[in-house]
């Protein structure tokens, strides 16, 4: 049973929708185009494969450009849900010519992205896979206001690496290009020039146009002398089973000079068609620079200084200079954030402070509650790089360690920042074994999401809870902190009873661990299953925001209170689908 409803809490507006405007169900036959089944952008839809050849079709129009997203997502339920190798296809209104197609964005689930003028289009949705009776997942209609291309590729030709030589097309990092690849032989290269030290990120995305280019390489060049280039880095990034490669960073601090992003046809086999590689067709890139000029130089502070009460200074662009003495002897640096950010962290070593130099370190990102962010390893001669999206406000620590127990010597950590490329639409489930307490039906509430199911902006997002005790209610409490509660006056979690024993005859407790700005109410059904489901319309300001999640489920014989209580779960709306 799904429930929709309404609040402007939390800094996002949760929208009112009805059953019928947002979740709704394939309806056969669509397996042609001539028979696409009309959707409407947000929806999610309820599918499956009849058969191991079923094809499903839908059809949509715009009225304006936009990029479009359809994606594939999980069904079945939280313990064991049921996967589907998809690969979705856009094409024309009349289902006759291919316009972009996606296998396998997220895991073998696909997401198809590109960006559209207005009109009438069909998707087209394949199974993989060889099935036995009919195979059920879902699809999420994603629609997202165009983000504008700052700059096109330049005349042919402009590869430099050709007899004859050809000149770059020139572009600014934190441009966002369209290029096109005429041919599977053709190469475009794109120019830039950097005067600090930095890391670049390039990625590319679907910011471009239709007929999409189906796979794509891409390489870092430098100028070593005017007009002759050298490649960077031990090889291409590219992605057999799609156009998107993940994000091009160069392995090391790129120092000030004329450097390029080489695109190319990627190595993907052709395949059968309809599911072939052209290699042919439009594409785009995101890129940023992360400046590291690192000015000034920042001491470690006194020993111990392992933890966020010792913690130094680290000024985000500049570096920080300190000695490591053993592996489990980390230095901790605090910066602050004030809206989302990518970071970046290299170290290398160094004699500043008369000692040897560490010869390698691994990078670590924590949060001011404790929880790891991301993080980096080396080995006994390199150096871990960091790279990573934070989307909070608030106070976080750098730590460096050497990468090895024995190991030490002194480092230089490096550090950049800059605006993300993208924010990435995030989920994360808390295991109920560690904190739902045991109901009446001997079963601790399962709260949590669907494999791949996301919150991005202009799509259905749906939360499931499971395992309650049947046909009963329960309330939903979101709210943006799982540390305090009532404006930070009341530490969480916070007792509200007991469920029953454990495994060890221990009495389970029931904490609320989710501070209750907004509650909502649902009925579950007989086999104590309920949906939660809202959009999130386009509002770039709430990009990054972090909504905490727990279900009270009403079991009046169970405590005083007359209540179970679910596992905890978060999700980060964003601007990235997958």
């Amino acid at each position: 049973m799904r429930t929709f409803l309404t609040t402007a809490c939390l800094g996002i507006s949760f929208v009112a929708t009805a059953v019928a405007q947002q979740i709704v169900t394939e309806i056969e036959p669509n397996d042609l185009a001539a028979q696409a089944q009309p959707i409407l952008p947000g929806q999610h839809i309820a599918c499956s494969f009849a058969t191991t050849t079923d094809e499903d079709w839908f059809a949509f129009t715009l009225a304006t450009p936009a990029q479009v997203h359809l994606r594939s997502v999980n069904q079945g339920n939280l313990s064991l849900s049921t996967t589907r190798d998809t690969r979705i296809a856009l094409y024309d209104a009349a289902g006759s010519v291919r316009l972009a197609w996606n296998d396998a964005a997220s895991g073998t689930r696909a997401d198809c992205g590109v960006t559209v003028p207005a009109g009438s289009y069909c998707w087209r949705v394949g199974l993989k896979t060889t099935i036995s009776a009919a195979a059920v997942y879902d699809l999420d209609f994603v629609v997202l206001p165009v983000n504008p291309i700052t700059t096109v590729e330049g005349a042919e030709p402009n590869d430099p690496t050709l007899p004859g030589g050809g000149v770059p097309t020139p572009m600014a990092l934190g441009d966002t290009v369209e290029g096109n690849l005429a041919t599977p032989t053709d190469v475009d290269f794109w120019a830039f020039t950097i005067a600090a030290p930095g890391v670049v990120q390039v990625v590319s995305y679907d910011d471009g146009g239709i007929p999409q280019l189906d796979n794509l390489a891409l390489r870092y060049y430098q100028e070593l002398t005017p007009g002759v280039w050298s490649t960077l880095g031990t090889s291409n990034a590219t992605n057999a089973l799609s156009h998107r490669v993940t994000t091009l960073t160069h392995t090391g601090l790129l120092q000030p000079g004329n450097y390029a992003v080489a695109v190319m046809a990627g190595t993907a086999v052709t395949g059968t068609a309809p599911w072939d590689f052209q290699k042919v067709g439009q594409y785009s890139l995101r890129s940023r620079f992360l400046a590291m000029p690192g000015a000034a130089q920042l001491p470690e502070a006194a020993e111990p200084n392992s933890s966020n009460t010792t913690a130094g200074l680290c000024v985000l662009g500049e570096d920080c200079l300190g000695s490591a003495q053993t592996g489990n002897d980390p230095d901790w640096y605090a910066f602050t954030i004030s809206a989302p950010v990518t970071i970046s962290a290299m170290a290398e070593g160094t004699g500043l402070l008369g000692g040897s130099p560490l010869p390698g370190s691994t990078l670590r990102v924590w949060d001011e509650n404790g929880v790891s962010i991301a993080s980096a390893s080396g080995s006994a001669s390199t150096h871990g790089r960091l790279i990573t999206t934070l989307t909070l406000p608030g106070t976080y620590y750098l730590e460096i360690a050497a990468s090895q127990f024995a190991m030490s010597g002194d480092y230089l950590l490096h550090t950049g920042v800059n605006t993300p490329l993208y924010i990435p639409s995030t989920t994360r489930v808390e295991p109920a074994s560690t904190n739902a307490c045991v109901g009446s039906n001997t079963l601790r509430p399962l709260l949590g999401y669907l494999p791949g199911e996301t919150p991005v902006f202009n799509s259905t997002f749906v939360t499931r809870i499971e395992r309650t005790v049947g046909p009963t209610f329960v309330i939903l409490t979101l709210g943006l902190s799982n540390v305090t509660a009532s404006g930070g006056t009341v530490p969480l979690p916070v007792l509200l009873g007991f469920g029953l024993p454990d495994s060890l005859g221990q009495p389970t407790p029931c904490s609320l661990r989710v501070d209750p700005v907004v509650l909502l109410l649902a009925v579950t059904d007989a086999a104590g299953t309920a949906e939660f489901a809202w959009t999130f319309p386009w509002q770039p300001s709430a990009a990054g925001t972090k909504v905490f999640e727990q279900a009270l489920c009403w079991d009046p014989t169970l405590n005083p209170l007359g209540m179970s209580v679910s596992n905890d779960a978060s999700f980060v709306v964003g601007d990235l689908p997958f």
